[in-house]
């Protein structure tokens, strides 16, 4: 049977992958199984048809998944449930054994998703002290991780490094709630602003709403060129529930209109939100999708994965037979919408509308195309010319909003 590379990600993302005899001495492996968070437990994988997935090999799941990793010399073959396809392993980058200049270990800075290098220089989430974290989230069970943010220069080293060994492409810059009217932002705009003097790539930024629309504004303004506010859970009484933080301290309806607005100033395709497959129902979820592409946003699903650490730790996994009809409908609700697919992409913890296409009839499978086309260096290339041809004809106009805000 032809794998589904779709279905092979969801399940190896949530279920996690067994190693074969030999393979947890394999010097591209060895080691990672016993790391000390699920990030370093965690194999990268690349399915056929160019598909990233992030599969657990050290979690307490993974000795019941229905997949084994086998190795016959360099080939590796991931086999079960009826699946079976040769893969690559991305083994950790060599950056993760350096330091900063300033002695700083880069694995503590940036970790290696598909194609991102993902930083979080914050020294945690305003959420947690008050008692009121996601409780899919492991950060209010565990020490923070670090007393102070990480400085600028650090994060250049680090990003300087993975860019320099071919690790990643883009940069990907990732907070949780940062209480203030502007969520954050100010925050980052140092980092944002670094990365792009530094580096001609793109950055994406990941964070909570702000009170205002002017800071969204200002957040294309100053470089960001992909946005996101991330709804989660879309079933308010189940957002309430499991986010009681950003019910109360955010509000459902801002994480809507703020996106609406972003929307409506970043390309197509470049404002996403995460919905999370397995805590509301299908109907829902679906639901949210549809709400999301209304506003002209790309929904992307993110395959949740009970943590150890989280309050939700003992929530039942989805089955891939009952979710299979979200990532169906994911795909054809952004293509029927004609939003942008190909910006938000290789996110090897998550499912992006491209990769929902494996989920769909083959006709409209037939009709994502170009996809290769931005995998490629000359696409690459060509949206980060596309992009800054944009903000040139945008950021006068970006300005002057702001400025006229007198914040």
């Amino acid at each position: 049977m032809r794998p589904n590379p779709g279905l092979l990600k969801f399940d190896l993302a949530i279920r996690g992958v067994r190693l074969g005899p030999g393979v947890h001495d394999h010097p591209e492996i060895a080691g990672l199984a016993s790391g000390p968070d699920y990030v370093a437990r965690s194999l990268e994988l690349v399915l056929p048809e160019d598909v990233w997935v992030s599969a657990p090999i050290g979690d307490r799941f993974t000795a019941a998944s229905p997949y084994e990793l086998r190795a016959a010399g360099d080939i590796f073959v991931v086999d079960g449930n009826e699946q079976r396809c040769e893969v690559r392993i991305v083994p950790p980058p060599r950056f993760y054994a350096e330091t900063t200049r300033s002695g700083l270990p880069m694995r503590k800075v940036g970790s290696a998703y598909g194609g991102y290098i993902a930083i979080n220089p914050a020294t945690g989430c305003d959420f947690v002290p008050r008692g009121v974290a996601c409780r899919f989230c492991d950060l209010s069970t565990r020490a923070p991780e670090r007393a102070a943010p990480i400085p600028v220069q650090d994060v250049i080293d680090t990003v300087r490094a993975a860019f320099a060994e071919g690790a990643v492409e883009f940069a990907y810059l990732h907070i949780g709630y940062l209480e203030g009217e502007d969520a954050g932002l100010g925050f980052l705009e140092p980092y944002v602003r670094a990365i792009k003097r530094h580096f001609d790539t793109l950055v994406a930024v990941q964070l909570q709403p702000p009170q205002h629309d002017v800071w969204i504004d200002r957040t294309y303004a100053m470089g960001v060129d992909a946005l996101s506010y991330s709804v989660e859970i879309h079933d308010p009484e189940l957002l309430q529930r499991h986010c009681s933080g950003r019910a109360a301290q955010v509000g459902r309806q801002r994480y809507y209109d703020a996106l609406a607005h972003a929307a409506s100033v970043f390309p197509s395709g470049t404002v996403w939100s995460d919905l999370i497959v397995g805590l509301e129902p299908v109907e829902s979820t679906i639901a949210g999708i549809d709400a999301l592409v209304g506003l002209g946003v790309l929904p992307v699903l993110s395959l949740f994965r009970p943590l150890d650490e989280a309050l939700l730790r003992d929530h039942p996994l989805p089955a891939a037979a009952a979710v299979a009809p979200v990532f169906a409908h994911l795909f054809n609700a952004v293509r029927k919408a004609r939003i942008n697919m190909h910006w938000v992409r290789d996110l090897s913890f998550a499912m992006t509308p491209i990769e929902a296409r494996f989920f769909a009839d083959e006709e409209a499978r037939a009709s994502a195309g170009l996809g290769t086309f931005y995998r490629s260096r000359l696409g690459n290339l060509a949206a980060r010319n596309l992009s800054r041809l944009r903000r040139r004809l945008r950021v006068r106009q970006v300005s002057d909003s702001f400025d006229s805000s007198h914040l």
